[in-house]
């Protein structure tokens, strides 16, 4: 009787548990800076409107017991807004594209974040989703919209790694790797470039 009411005391501490964790942009290969690459662009607004994760702004994911409990939750350690203004900001800096001064940049581009969250009930998935939005730092209509998403999906079906097992940092690299596709594909398109000439 002891065992089974430790057992279940460990798994009641288990559900509470929350890590954070940073989720800086990463990318799979080392990104190319575009031929006629220029500091012209300054990451102006980000804004969050996730479903998944709008009521706490710092949320990344969760992994799930087999009732789809939450157990262990992955959060951020500032907004994720602020989380994917750095990590656009780190991807047009590695392609030469990010000014080093925001009172200089020719155009500004708005970010929405319009999915970003790892789960694990089994198997670990992560969503990004971004809408970008890039015009003229002196106003007027933008010169491009674009959005994009990225869906990864890892581990097995059949694991012991599940539930109170699962790992927070395989979930955490789920996440990163998920955001740092979703802003390379939306980056690297030859539309991108040519709105900047």
């Amino acid at each position: 009787m002891r065992r089974r009411t430790a057992f279940l005391l460990c798994l009641g501490l288990a559900a509470c548990s929350t890590t954070q964790a940073s989720l800086p942009y990463t990318p799979a290969s080392p990104p190319a800076a575009p031929a006629a690459a220029r500091p012209v662009v300054a990451v102006a607004q980000v804004t969050d409107r996730r479903e998944d994760g709008h009521e706490d702004p710092n949320w990344i994911g969760t992994i799930r017991g087999g009732f789809g409990n939450p157990i262990k939750r992955l959060e951020a350690p500032v907004p994720v807004t602020e989380v994917v203004r750095k990590a656009f900001a780190d991807a047009l800096l590695a392609r030469g594209l990010l000014v080093p001064d925001i009172a200089t940049a020719r155009y500004n581009l708005t970010v929405e974040i319009l999915a970003l969250n790892a789960d694990q009930l089994a198997r670990r998935e992560a969503t990004a989703e971004f809408r970008i939005t890039l015009r003229p730092a002196d106003g007027g209509a933008p010169v491009l919209v674009d959005q994009e998403r990225a869906n990864r999906v890892g581990g097995s079906v059949i694991t012991l790694s599940a539930g109170v097992f699962g790992s927070v940092e395989d979930l955490r690299q789920i996440a990163q790797q998920t955001m740092s596709e979703a802003i390379d594909r939306l980056l690297d398109k030859p539309g991108f470039i040519a709105a900047l000439r």
